[in-house]
Protein backbone atom coordinates (compact mmCIF):
# COMPACT_ATOMS: atom_id res chain seq x y z
CA UNK A 1 0.00 0.00 0.00
CA UNK A 2 0.93 4.08 -0.69
CA UNK A 3 2.58 5.38 2.46
CA UNK A 4 0.16 8.02 4.36
CA UNK A 5 0.63 10.77 5.56
CA UNK A 6 0.60 9.70 9.27
CA UNK A 7 3.17 6.98 8.17
CA UNK A 8 5.79 9.75 6.90
CA UNK A 9 5.14 12.08 9.96
CA UNK A 10 6.00 8.82 12.01
CA UNK A 11 9.28 7.91 9.98
CA UNK A 12 10.58 11.69 9.82
CA UNK A 13 9.65 11.49 13.98
CA UNK A 14 12.43 8.84 14.26
CA UNK A 15 15.04 11.27 13.33
CA UNK A 16 15.26 12.09 16.71
CA UNK A 17 16.14 10.60 19.46
CA UNK A 18 13.43 11.36 22.09
CA UNK A 19 10.73 9.81 19.83
CA UNK A 20 13.70 6.51 18.83
CA UNK A 21 12.78 5.89 22.35
CA UNK A 22 9.39 6.40 22.88
CA UNK A 23 8.74 4.14 19.83
CA UNK A 24 11.33 2.13 20.87
CA UNK A 25 11.98 2.08 16.69
CA UNK A 26 14.65 3.07 14.29
CA UNK A 27 15.67 3.59 10.79
CA UNK A 28 17.92 1.76 8.41
CA UNK A 29 18.30 3.61 4.62
CA UNK A 30 19.88 2.79 2.07
CA UNK A 31 20.20 -0.11 -0.50
CA UNK A 32 22.85 -1.94 0.95
CA UNK A 33 22.23 -1.02 4.24
CA UNK A 34 18.66 -2.86 3.55
CA UNK A 35 19.53 -5.79 2.34
CA UNK A 36 22.04 -6.67 5.49
CA UNK A 37 18.71 -6.14 7.00
CA UNK A 38 16.79 -8.41 5.51
CA UNK A 39 19.46 -11.03 4.63
CA UNK A 40 19.91 -11.00 8.50
CA UNK A 41 16.32 -12.02 9.34
CA UNK A 42 16.37 -9.23 11.86
CA UNK A 43 12.36 -8.27 12.71
CA UNK A 44 11.25 -5.99 11.10
CA UNK A 45 8.47 -3.14 11.16
CA UNK A 46 8.04 -0.82 7.83
CA UNK A 47 9.97 -1.42 4.25
CA UNK A 48 9.42 1.64 2.73
CA UNK A 49 9.99 1.55 -0.64
CA UNK A 50 9.84 2.53 -4.13
CA UNK A 51 7.91 0.56 -6.56
CA UNK A 52 10.94 -0.43 -8.98
CA UNK A 53 13.20 -1.43 -5.45
CA UNK A 54 10.34 -3.69 -4.90
CA UNK A 55 9.71 -5.59 -8.11
CA UNK A 56 13.22 -5.78 -8.35
CA UNK A 57 14.21 -7.05 -4.59
CA UNK A 58 10.80 -9.29 -4.22
CA UNK A 59 13.28 -12.09 -2.45
CA UNK A 60 14.72 -9.79 -0.06
CA UNK A 61 11.53 -8.93 1.87
CA UNK A 62 9.08 -12.18 0.69
CA UNK A 63 8.98 -13.08 4.59
CA UNK A 64 7.58 -10.21 5.05
CA UNK A 65 3.60 -9.06 5.21
CA UNK A 66 1.63 -7.17 2.73
CA UNK A 67 0.65 -4.45 5.96
CA UNK A 68 4.80 -4.24 6.50
CA UNK A 69 4.82 -3.07 2.57
CA UNK A 70 5.30 1.06 2.24
CA UNK A 71 4.90 2.20 -1.31
CA UNK A 72 6.72 6.06 -1.68
CA UNK A 73 7.54 7.94 -4.32
CA UNK A 74 10.49 10.30 -4.89
CA UNK A 75 9.02 12.86 -3.03
CA UNK A 76 7.81 10.87 0.07
CA UNK A 77 11.65 10.09 -0.02
CA UNK A 78 12.48 13.40 0.10
CA UNK A 79 10.54 13.85 3.34
CA UNK A 80 11.40 11.22 5.69
CA UNK A 81 15.02 10.62 4.71
CA UNK A 82 17.39 11.77 6.82
CA UNK A 83 20.19 12.34 3.93
CA UNK A 84 20.75 14.61 1.11
CA UNK A 85 20.41 12.63 -1.30
CA UNK A 86 17.15 10.04 -0.72
CA UNK A 87 17.46 6.60 -1.35
CA UNK A 88 15.15 4.22 -2.85
CA UNK A 89 14.69 1.73 0.08
CA UNK A 90 14.20 2.45 3.97
CA UNK A 91 13.57 0.14 7.26
CA UNK A 92 11.55 0.83 10.38
CA UNK A 93 13.50 -1.80 12.34
CA UNK A 94 12.47 -2.41 16.45
CA UNK A 95 15.32 -1.93 18.70
CA UNK A 96 16.77 -5.37 19.81
CA UNK A 97 17.13 -6.27 23.94
CA UNK A 98 19.84 -5.31 26.00
CA UNK A 99 22.65 -7.85 25.78
CA UNK A 100 22.78 -9.01 29.30
CA UNK A 101 25.31 -11.14 31.31
CA UNK A 102 27.79 -11.12 29.06
CA UNK A 103 30.94 -12.95 29.54
CA UNK A 104 33.77 -10.09 28.92
CA UNK A 105 36.74 -12.24 29.93
CA UNK A 106 39.15 -13.32 27.17
CA UNK A 107 38.55 -11.40 24.26
CA UNK A 108 39.03 -7.74 23.12
CA UNK A 109 36.32 -5.16 24.02
CA UNK A 110 36.20 -1.41 22.99
CA UNK A 111 34.96 0.67 25.71
CA UNK A 112 34.46 4.34 24.74
CA UNK A 113 34.06 6.98 27.16
CA UNK A 114 31.70 9.84 25.62
CA UNK A 115 32.25 9.36 22.05
CA UNK A 116 29.76 12.16 20.77
CA UNK A 117 30.13 12.24 16.66
CA UNK A 118 28.04 9.79 14.80
CA UNK A 119 30.42 9.56 12.04
CA UNK A 120 33.13 8.58 14.32
CA UNK A 121 30.94 5.77 15.98
CA UNK A 122 29.90 4.27 12.83
CA UNK A 123 33.25 3.95 11.91
CA UNK A 124 34.28 2.61 15.57
CA UNK A 125 31.53 -0.32 14.65
CA UNK A 126 33.24 -1.10 11.77
CA UNK A 127 36.51 -1.09 13.09
CA UNK A 128 35.93 -3.44 15.86
CA UNK A 129 33.72 -5.98 13.36
CA UNK A 130 37.22 -5.65 11.22
CA UNK A 131 39.08 -6.90 13.63
CA UNK A 132 37.12 -9.81 15.14
CA UNK A 133 36.03 -7.64 17.86
CA UNK A 134 32.37 -8.91 18.95
CA UNK A 135 31.60 -6.07 22.10
CA UNK A 136 31.59 -2.21 22.33
CA UNK A 137 30.73 -0.99 26.07
CA UNK A 138 29.81 2.59 25.68
CA UNK A 139 29.09 5.28 28.16
CA UNK A 140 25.75 7.08 28.73
CA UNK A 141 27.17 10.15 27.15
CA UNK A 142 27.84 8.84 23.90
CA UNK A 143 26.26 9.23 20.94
CA UNK A 144 23.14 7.53 20.04
CA UNK A 145 24.02 4.47 18.40
CA UNK A 146 20.46 3.87 17.23
CA UNK A 147 21.33 7.94 15.02
CA UNK A 148 20.17 7.25 11.38
CA UNK A 149 24.25 8.69 11.13
CA UNK A 150 25.59 6.05 12.76
CA UNK A 151 23.66 3.37 11.58
CA UNK A 152 24.47 4.38 7.82
CA UNK A 153 28.12 4.75 8.81
CA UNK A 154 28.67 1.25 9.95
CA UNK A 155 27.65 -0.58 7.11
CA UNK A 156 25.89 -3.69 8.32
CA UNK A 157 28.93 -3.95 11.09
CA UNK A 158 25.76 -3.14 13.24
CA UNK A 159 24.49 -5.96 12.95
CA UNK A 160 27.45 -8.37 14.18
CA UNK A 161 28.71 -6.05 17.14
CA UNK A 162 26.69 -5.74 20.21
CA UNK A 163 26.80 -2.42 22.24
CA UNK A 164 26.24 -2.36 25.71
CA UNK A 165 25.44 1.02 27.49
CA UNK A 166 26.92 1.21 30.93
CA UNK A 167 28.06 3.84 33.68
CA UNK A 168 31.86 3.11 32.90
CA UNK A 169 33.47 3.68 36.39
CA UNK A 170 30.87 0.39 37.74
CA UNK A 171 31.67 -1.60 34.83
CA UNK A 172 35.58 -0.99 35.05
CA UNK A 173 35.25 -1.38 39.01
CA UNK A 174 33.40 -4.84 38.51
CA UNK A 175 35.48 -6.20 36.11
CA UNK A 176 38.61 -4.86 37.29
CA UNK A 177 39.94 -8.50 37.07
CA UNK A 178 40.20 -8.17 33.21
CA UNK A 179 43.27 -6.01 31.78
CA UNK A 180 42.47 -2.29 30.64
CA UNK A 181 44.42 0.00 27.99
CA UNK A 182 43.40 3.20 27.96
CA UNK A 183 44.51 5.36 25.10
CA UNK A 184 46.22 8.89 26.94
CA UNK A 185 49.30 10.64 25.89
CA UNK A 186 52.11 10.05 27.93
CA UNK A 187 51.06 5.92 27.92
CA UNK A 188 53.26 3.44 27.04
CA UNK A 189 54.09 3.14 23.49
CA UNK A 190 51.90 0.58 21.60
CA UNK A 191 55.65 -1.32 20.55
CA UNK A 192 56.57 -1.84 23.70
CA UNK A 193 53.70 -3.80 24.75
CA UNK A 194 54.74 -7.19 22.91
CA UNK A 195 52.00 -9.93 23.29
CA UNK A 196 49.42 -8.07 25.71
CA UNK A 197 46.67 -10.02 27.22
CA UNK A 198 43.13 -9.47 25.58
CA UNK A 199 40.89 -7.28 27.78
CA UNK A 200 39.22 -3.79 27.48
CA UNK A 201 40.68 -1.03 25.21
CA UNK A 202 39.49 2.07 26.16
CA UNK A 203 39.30 5.01 23.71
CA UNK A 204 38.12 8.82 24.97
CA UNK A 205 36.09 11.86 23.94
CA UNK A 206 36.84 13.69 20.70
CA UNK A 207 38.51 16.86 22.51
CA UNK A 208 38.34 15.79 26.22
CA UNK A 209 39.85 12.56 25.99
CA UNK A 210 39.38 9.79 28.65
CA UNK A 211 37.81 10.81 31.84
CA UNK A 212 40.38 11.10 34.90
CA UNK A 213 38.24 8.41 36.60
CA UNK A 214 38.11 6.01 34.15
CA UNK A 215 41.82 6.33 33.57
CA UNK A 216 42.65 5.31 37.06
CA UNK A 217 40.96 2.26 36.82
CA UNK A 218 42.50 1.45 33.74
CA UNK A 219 45.89 -1.50 34.20
CA UNK A 220 48.15 0.59 31.45
CA UNK A 221 47.93 3.67 29.64
CA UNK A 222 48.89 3.56 26.01
CA UNK A 223 50.30 5.65 23.03
CA UNK A 224 50.12 6.33 19.35
CA UNK A 225 54.12 7.64 19.08
CA UNK A 226 53.78 11.14 17.27
CA UNK A 227 56.12 11.27 14.40
CA UNK A 228 54.92 14.85 12.68
CA UNK A 229 53.65 18.08 14.45
CA UNK A 230 49.73 17.02 14.51
CA UNK A 231 47.83 17.84 18.25
CA UNK A 232 46.04 14.71 18.18
CA UNK A 233 44.38 12.04 15.95
CA UNK A 234 40.79 11.35 15.27
CA UNK A 235 39.66 8.42 17.72
CA UNK A 236 38.37 6.34 15.21
CA UNK A 237 41.71 6.91 13.41
CA UNK A 238 43.61 6.15 16.39
CA UNK A 239 41.34 2.67 17.42
CA UNK A 240 41.80 1.46 14.46
CA UNK A 241 45.80 1.97 14.67
CA UNK A 242 45.54 0.35 18.14
CA UNK A 243 43.33 -2.16 17.36
CA UNK A 244 45.91 -3.25 14.67
CA UNK A 245 48.82 -3.11 16.95
CA UNK A 246 47.31 -5.47 19.66
CA UNK A 247 44.95 -7.63 17.79
CA UNK A 248 45.97 -7.52 14.02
Amino acid sequence: MNISKNQIKYIRSLGQQKFRKEHNTYVVEGIKNAAEWLMAGVPVEYLVATEDWLKSNLSLYIHLDRDQLLIATEADFEKISGFKTPNEVLLTVPVPEAPRNTDFSNQWVLVLDRVQDPGNMGTIIRTADWFGIRHIVCSPECVDIYNPKVVQSTMGSFLRVAVHTQDLYMFLETHKHIPSYAAVLGGQPLATLGQAPKGFIIMGNESKGISEEVQQLATTGITIPRIGEAESLNVSVATGIICHALIG
